[in-house]
């Protein structure tokens, strides 16, 4: 991100960060999902965990 600063002209890099690090929602729904696949939830929590 530090060179997008510098290529658009950005003084500061919160700039840059707030325009271009966003995610909209869905993206952050996609992620979800690709998450929920990667690492499923168990179907029901062990009683004992602790």
């Amino acid at each position: 991100m530090k060179q997008i600063q510098e290529w658009l002209g950005h003084s500061d890099i919160s700039t840059t960060a707030n325009i271009y690090a966003h995610l909209d929602s869905q993206s952050k729904q996609l992620s979800a999902a690709t998450m929920e696949q990667a690492l499923p939830l168990p179907e029901e929590l062990p009683e004992n965990r602790w």
